[in-house]
C-alpha cells in the first residue's frame, strides 16, 4: 500500500513495511464490512453508499469511471496528494461496484494470484480477443 512505499522511501525495515501493509489491508477490510452493511442495512437517505448501491451497477461503474480519470488528471499534472486523494476515492467506489456486483475481493485478488509470475504481454495475450 501506500503506507508501505512511504515506510520503504524512509529507509524503515522490511517488519514495518509489512506492519504497515497489514495496517492497510485491515482498513480495506473493515471498508469492505462497512460497504457490505451498508448494502444489506442501510437508509439510502442517510448513506451515500446505500444510495449509491440502489442505483445499481451502471451508477457505479460510473463512479469508477469518473475516479479513475480524476486519478489520471492528477498524475499528468504531477500533482501528487491530488493522486493519493482521487486514488482513495477509486479504491472506495470499485469496492462498491464489486458490491454491487456481488464480486468478493478475495476473487479478485485469486486473479491477482493467478496472474503472479506470468509475463504482462504474456498474460494480455491468453485474453479473449476485444477484452
Amino acid at each position: 500500500g501506500a503506507t508501505a512505499v512511504a515506510l520503504l522511501a524512509a529507509g524503515s525495515s522490511a517488519s514495518q513495511c509489512h506492519e504497515a501493509t497489514g495496517a492497510g489491508f485491515a482498513r480495506l477490510d473493515k471498508l469492505w464490512a462497512t460497504i457490505e452493511e451498508r448494502k444489506a442495512n442501510s437508509d439510502a437517505q442517510k448513506s451515500w453508499t446505500a444510495r449509491l448501491l440502489q442505483k445499481g451497477p451502471d451508477k457505479c461503474a460510473q463512479k469508477v469511471g469518473e475516479e479513475a480519470t480524476e486519478v489520471a488528471i492528477e498524475a499528468a499534472a504531477r500533482r501528487r496528494d491530488g493522486v493519493i486523494k482521487e486514488s482513495a476515492d477509486l479504491i472506495f467506489h470499485i469496492l462498491v461496484l464489486w458490491a454491487s456486483l456481488g464480486i468478493e475481493p478475495r476473487e479478485v485478488l485469486a486473479e491477482l494470484n493467478r496472474r503472479e509470475g506470468l509475463s504482462g504481454v504474456a498474460e494480455k495475450a491468453s485474453r479473449p480477443t476485444g477484452a
